[in-house]
């Protein structure tokens, strides 16, 4: 797109120097530091502004600014022939929140205070209304300059209800300048914007320092230009007047994620000499190099580039490795055929059978739409589950050829990343230091190419009120971002998630490809601004090509043999489980199942029906042993474990055995596990199938089954999901049957978007309809607060056993352990309660160096998460009361003392000090103890 207006550069150009206009402006100070010379405030205005530009011109986001100034021009004003001179007239309004910014640090008290500036050109004054604050004062100066300018005299003299919306623009803009020093953006920004009574005359004294021009009456009458504005503007006739929705809303959010931005990197290179140069982009020679991996690390992707031109397709209904192989070279060559054809949309599906190659299909798609966007320079995954991230990461570095610099993982276990190097530190003398606070901005502001992440960390992005989450805004402008599983995400959450797909992919050049082997088509739902066939299908009528073909639908077959019975007992499914087991155990299909094994695999709803389960089917192995090895992997045993029974599962000289993994809905997506036989507690229907993709994986075994089956009913936990209630009330056994055997997941999903469409439209619920509302009051926290992917509390539980460190801990987080004095060279195994007790004097040191502490916290953050389990807890906080039961009342009650926090946690974790009572590393919490009954969730 070329630009509307004029450029970010071109502004910024004829943007005069606070030396040209500030009185004595080589006397004010914008921040001191005790190793050089104070950072005048015309200095740090002029490096804010370089940051600003820098930042707008890596992320090509002139092209963003303008497309939403452009989009709310076109619908407030009729007169085509000034759209220019207003788009330009706003545009300058967004550059002028990063000049104006810092204004407010002229505030003499600001100047004279020993904790601020300590200048002693000035002199403090004792009881100052204004205090020692500087954003307020930033913010008055900038309404005060535009509110009545020349600017907008000129265009209003033409320009039907122009005073009011210009006038609107310039409070609303002010906002980030008020905001930039806190940690949120909150809703009713009228209330924020004003000015005590007391303040208005001090604050109209400093208007002579910048030699404004302004009408005299103005600073006379600012409360109620302010007050007139925001009450015409809010007033329902004026609604039709003013029409404002993503596009403002997002312009305020864009803002204020620049200028914090570029407020902290300019900060950051006075106090620390540190200038970043590494954004963490793709060059166009990057790119290329990618996009010659994509064709020759791997050899399948090799042969298909190869056969790409004039390749012809076959139905290879015979069920062999061979056509298998086939079709995923069918489903890659269509993959890249339709992105060469529609290079130019920005919103794509890929709804891949299990066992089809979706990340592959995922990085080929991802790689061609990098060669052929021009613009195109980051990548991000996001993923439901951190097993999911981890998995992916080694895959793509391995297959595009990218280095750990450019790869960065973002969840709770993550660790601290680092980059190798260290030319972006100017001052050599302080080089460790400079390495680590560069590589905590690097962390800080995602600066890789590549970035895989958490669906909720995601959306956070999208629509955050927080500072800090809302840095990474900018960064999301022409990038391609690929969401996969996206049938885990909450049905009541689908409109919003649409909806925010949608205006990002428009106005910031993001190219999303969602992907799922059971897809809801979420461009089917109606609201506003919907547009239809906005989607293209990479996988063109995948269920008739793919879906249905006996090599994929016949990887399992799902038996309903048991389903009539509503509550089986255990003791007679364990005598099935066990029977069917022994059964498959005689078949041989070579290596990846030899003669005398089996691996099977039964999945709960609850903890405590899989822990009964466990005991039942040992006292038979007492008995009558048949299992080599029975594993329980639930969400309360800890990562080690986990990690030791995957790779055990994954490992081929394993496969002579026989196994029974007993779990809960841990395993259904993101596990990486090949079973032969399955068992499954009857849930939501495309939990059934997420679980039979962990059943014959890799579609080199015959004859493998799961059993659906009812024992808990689960409506406990999926009574409010929507699929469930559809389930329940529209879907008899035969649909039930039909959707899972023939891959029939649209007959499931049309009626849940018509669910949600109804619900929409009750007046309890916050639809659509309603939260667009949100977005056009520019009320940020609701918007951030109404839409969330989890909406049950969760619980962070600390146990703090041992874990040996062999193959358990990384060098670094060794090395980290070894510094903080937690072990010593000799230690084996680590004490998670010399981890947890660290942790406590982290959080309480607030003496120490603010960067390293925040670096130690982020690494100790991922040696933390390998004692931290996590339960939701039910609507009456049951769990989480019996669960205090075996916590450490000390810890408790001194964090009470502190903090005035009782709610039973240390520092937001259930330190379980006796966990020795209740807890075992093999199998996890024991909840046998607890009181299951009255819907706890255990």
């Amino acid at each position: 797109m070329s630009n509307y207006y004029k450029t970010i550069k071109k502004l910024l150009a004829k943007t005069p120097n606070l030396s040209s206009f500030l009185k004595q402006f080589d006397s004010y100070y914008a921040h001191t530091s005790p190793h050089k010379k104070p950072e005048t405030l015309a200095e740090h205005t002029e490096l804010v502004q370089k940051k600003f530009e820098e930042l707008c011109e890596i992320h090509f986001l002139d092209d963003v600014i303008d497309a939403m100034i452009h989009h709310f021009v076109e619908n407030n004003f009729t007169q085509k022939d000034k759209h220019t001179e207003i788009g330009n007239f706003i545009k300058k309004l967004f550059v002028n929140v990063v000049v104006f910014h810092d204004f407010g640090k002229i505030n003499v008290n600001f100047q004279a205070n020993a904790d601020k500036m300590n200048n002693k050109f000035f002199k403090e004054i004792s009881n100052y209304v204004l205090k020692t604050h500087h954003s307020e004062l930033g913010a008055y100066l900038f309404i005060i300059n535009h509110i009545e300018n020349d600017d907008i005299s000129i265009l209003v003299k033409d320009i039907t209800n122009a005073k009011l919306i210009f006038s609107f623009l310039v409070l609303v803009f002010s906002y980030p300048i008020f905001k930039h020093h806190s940690k949120y953006l909150n809703n009713e920004i009228e209330k924020k914007i004003s000015f005590d009574r007391t303040k208005v005359d001090e604050l109209a004294k400093y208007i002579d320092c910048y030699q404004f021009k302004i009408n005299p009456e103005i600073p006379k009458k600012i409360n109620l230009v302010l007050k007139n504005t925001f009450d015409a503007a809010k007033s329902e006739q004026s609604r039709n007047n003013i029409k404002n929705g993503f596009d403002l809303y997002n312009l305020v959010r864009l803002s204020f994620s620049l200028l914090t931005a570029s407020d902290f990197l300019a900060s950051g290179e006075y106090m620390n000499d540190i200038k970043i140069k590494d954004f963490g982009v793709l060059s166009r020679e990057k790119i290329n190099i990618i996009f010659e991996n994509i064709q020759k690390t791997k050899e399948y992707n090799k042969n298909t580039y190869q056969k790409l031109e004039n390749y012809q397709f076959s139905t290879l209904n015979l069920v062999s490795n061979d056509n298998l192989n086939q079709l995923r070279e069918q489903m890659t060559i269509e993959v890249i055929q339709n992105i060469r054809k529609n290079k130019d949309k920005n919103l794509f599906y890929i709804e891949a059978p299990t066992g089809g190659g979706k990340t592959n299909l995922s990085m080929v798609a991802t790689a061609e739409l990098l060669k052929n966007g021009e613009k195109l320079n980051k990548v991000f995954y996001v993923f439901p589950f951190t097993t999911l991230i981890t998995q992916t990461h080694q895959a793509i570095i391995e297959t595009l050829g990218l280095d750990n610099n450019e790869v960065v993982q973002l969840h709770s276990r993550a660790s601290f990343e680092t980059k190798q190097a260290t030319d972006d530190i100017n001052n050599e003398g302080e080089a460790e230091y400079g390495i680590k606070k560069k590589n905590y901005i690097d962390n800080l502001f995602v600066n890789y190419p590549f970035c895989l992440l958490t669906h909720i960390k995601f959306f956070d992005i999208l629509k955050t009120n927080e500072k800090e989450t809302n840095y990474l805004l900018h960064r999301l402008a022409n990038s391609v971002v690929v969401i996969d599983e996206l049938q885990s995400y909450n049905p009541s959450q689908w409109d919003k998630i649409i909806y925010f797909i949608r205006q990002y992919a428009h106005f910031y050049n993001i190219k999303f490809i969602l992907m799922s082997a059971t897809l809801p088509k979420l461009d089917k739902l109606r609201g506003a601004e919907n547009k239809t066939n906005d989607f293209v299908y990479l996988l063109e009528n995948a269920k008739e090509k793919y879906f249905t073909n006996p090599n994929f639908s016949q990887r399992v077959n799902f038996r309903f043999d048991l389903f009539e019975n509503k509550n089986i007992e255990l003791n007679e499914l364990a005598d099935l489980l066990v029977e069917k087991s022994k059964q498959y155990a005689q078949k041989d299909f070579g290596k990846y199942k030899p003669k005398n094994s089996v691996y099977t695999v039964i999945e709960f709803i609850f903890k405590k029906s899989a822990t009964d389960f466990y005991k039942i089917i040992n006292e038979k192995q007492a008995n009558e042993p048949f299992f080599d090895e029975i594993f329980v992997l639930s969400g309360t045993v800890l990562e080690h474990r986990r990690k030791y029974i995957i790779n055990y599962l994954k490992n081929i000289d394993n496969r002579k055995t026989k196994i029974l993994l007993i779990t809960t809905q841990v395993v259904e997506a993101g596990v990486d596990i090949d079973m032969d036989l399955g068992f499954k507690n009857s849930s939501l229907i495309d939990s059934d199938e997420q679980l039979a993709g962990r059943i014959n994986r890799n579609v080199n075994k015959k004859e493998c089954e799961l059993y659906i089956f009812n024992h808990n009913e689960p409506s406990v936990i999926y009574g409010t999901d929507k699929r469930y209630k559809i389930t329940k009330e529209k879907i008899n056994q035969n649909d039930y049957e039909d959707i899972l055997r023939n891959k029939n997941f649209d007959k499931l999903y049309n009626l849940v978007l018509e669910g949600i469409e109804k619900w929409n439209n009750t007046d309890f619920a916050i639809g659509l309809e309603k939260y667009e509302g949100r977005i056009k009051n520019l009320y940020f926290d609701d918007v951030n607060q109404n839409f969330r992917l989890i909406e049950q509390q969760n619980l962070s539980v600390f146990v703090p056993l041992s874990i040996v460190i062999v193959n358990n801990f990384s060098e670094n987080e060794l090395f980290f352990l070894k510094e903080a004095n937690i072990i010593s060279v000799t230690d084996i195994c680590v004490e998670g309660s010399r981890v947890f007790d660290f942790y406590i004097e982290l959080i309480e040191n607030k003496q120490s160096d603010f960067i390293n502490r925040k670096i130690e916290l982020k690494i100790l953050q991922a040696i933390m998460s390998k004692y931290i389990f996590s339960l939701f807890d039910d609507s009456k906080g049951k769990t989480r009361k019996q669960l205090i039961c075996f916590a450490d009342i000390e810890k408790i009650n001194n964090n009470f003392q502190k903090h005035s926090i009782n709610d039973g946690t240390t520092y937001g974790f259930i330190y379980l000090s006796r966990y020795k009572e209740i807890y075992d590393e093999i199998s996890g919490l024991d909840v046998t103890q607890f009181d299951c009954t009255d819907n706890c969730i255990l």
